[in-house]
């Protein structure tokens, strides 16, 4: 089965560190297979390098970066992928959406770091105003991910999880549109008994959203913490993606410990794709008065 969502340009937001590849790399699997053309931007925030002594490392740093951003393009060009640049200085999350406007973006791909707390207090950090604010779906991608990729962009094993909000609604039926082999709809909530079954009835309702679809569906309803539930489940089905759906406020320091969303994304081995709440169609209009009637 082809996805049925299309990428044409795709922004790689990328700090050219060690772990830069395996994003790099996703990113240009999902660009070979879209055709799409792909965006590099790196961002030197020149705050770091105010005071006198720093300006030489700050110029000796950009010219580094703008070294590998070459060479990076280069790669691409030999693979006859459409490949641009952007070097930015700023404010790194401000640059990045400003790429992703300029460029029309159909998907934002982060690498993250997430196998060690520095990484995953700065995914946070860059992840939770990005997340909000981006107009276009976001990707997150960890090292562990190089495993996956012969699959990136045809995701056979995809977990879906929502808690009925527009944007989990959005998440459930873009991984209904992309998986090709087995989708598990995941809610996780504290009710039991009756309302639980409830719940189940309602997820069993949303997805699938047609008959025509032939990928098989697994409902799954369960009591838990959310974060840790979804990983658990991404294990334990070997999943090739995640989808989630994005917040719509920023989420800020304090929330980090109790996001949902950023600890998927810090502890799932497979990439995240995070989806805002978009245009209604009339059958999510359906499903979300559905997923509104009180149990």
């Amino acid at each position: 089965m082809q996805t049925s969502l299309k990428f044409s340009t795709i922004v790689l937001a990328t700090d050219l560190g060690m772990t830069a590849s395996s994003a790099l790399r996703y990113a240009q699997a999902l660009a070979r297979q879209h055709g799409a053309t792909l965006i590099i931007v790196h961002v030197i925030d020149p705050v770091g390098y105010a005071f006198p002594e720093g300006t030489t490392q700050f110029a000796r740093l950009e010219e580094q970066a703008r070294h590998e951003v070459e060479r990076m393009e280069a790669e691409l060009r030999l693979q006859n992928i459409p490949v641009h640049s952007v070097l930015a200085r700023g404010t790194i999350c401000e640059r990045i959406l400003q790429a992703v406007q300029d460029h029309h973006a159909d998907l934002l791909v982060l690498g993250t770091r997430a196998r060690t707390e520095a990484g995953r207090a700065a995914l946070g950090m860059i992840a939770r105003h990005l997340l909000a604010e981006a107009p276009c779906p976001i990707l997150t991608v960890s090292p562990d991910a190089e495993a996956l990729l012969p699959w990136a962009g045809h995701w056979r094993r995809v977990l879906a999880a929502t808690d009925f909000s527009a944007a989990s609604l959005t998440a459930l039926e873009t991984a209904h549109r992309i998986a090709n082999s087995h989708l598990v709809a995941l809610h996780v909530s504290p009710s039991t008994g009756n309302e639980q079954s409830l719940k189940l009835e309602q997820l069993r309702f949303i997805a699938p959203f047609n008959e025509s679809h032939t990928v098989p569906v697994e409902h799954v309803v369960t009591p838990g913490d959310p974060a840790e539930t979804i990983a658990s489940y991404a294990r334990r089905l070997h999943a090739d993606l995640v989808v989630l759906g994005a917040p719509d406020n920023e989420l800020s320091e304090e929330d980090y410990p109790s996001s949902t969303i950023l600890n998927v994304i810090a502890h799932v081995p497979c990439p995240v794709l995070c989806v805002r709440a978009g245009v209604q169609t009339d059958a999510t209009a359906a499903f979300a008065a559905e997923a509104a009637v009180p149990c």
